[in-house]
């Protein structure tokens, strides 16, 4: 039987997998400090926000976590979606909405019994869909 050459560059698949699985840490290394970091630009929060309203996830955040949420967490909830939703995109920049309305979008939808299991994004990135692009 004969067997058949290794392809070239790959005659140490261990080393090649180790070299790959070295890059995926680094990366995600790099990726975690530069989330952990706070912003460097003028009148950032120095505070480092997790992402966490009620002990939720943003990404998974409803209503009842807004309507229990304390000042602090609502207001890291209106930056972090402006932030998330206002970034680039091929067209420009995303439509944010000012945290004051975000704040009033929240207490408006969220008021509702029926709103509990409305996720806050969701409600957040369709109400700024019908914003017209405007430089701040």
């Amino acid at each position: 039987m004969q067997s058949v050459p290794a392809p070239s560059g790959l005659t140490h698949p261990a080393i090649a997998f180790a070299a790959a699985l070295l890059a995926a840490i680094a990366l995600t290394l790099a990726f975690a400090s530069a989330v952990d970091s706070p912003s460097s630009q003028p009148g950032h929060r120095a505070t480092l926000y997790r992402g966490v309203i009620g002990g939720v996830p943003l990404q998974s955040a409803h209503c009842a976590q807004w309507n229990a949420g304390t000042a602090t967490e609502r207001n890291n909830v209106a930056g972090a979606l402006a932030w998330s939703v206002g970034g680039a995109t091929p067209y420009g920049p995303g439509t944010t909405l000012s945290s004051s309305e975000a704040h009033a979008l929240f207490d408006r939808a969220c008021s509702n019994p029926i709103a509990q299991n409305w996720l806050l994004y969701e409600l957040y990135i369709r109400a700024a869909g019908f914003r017209s692009y405007a430089p701040r």
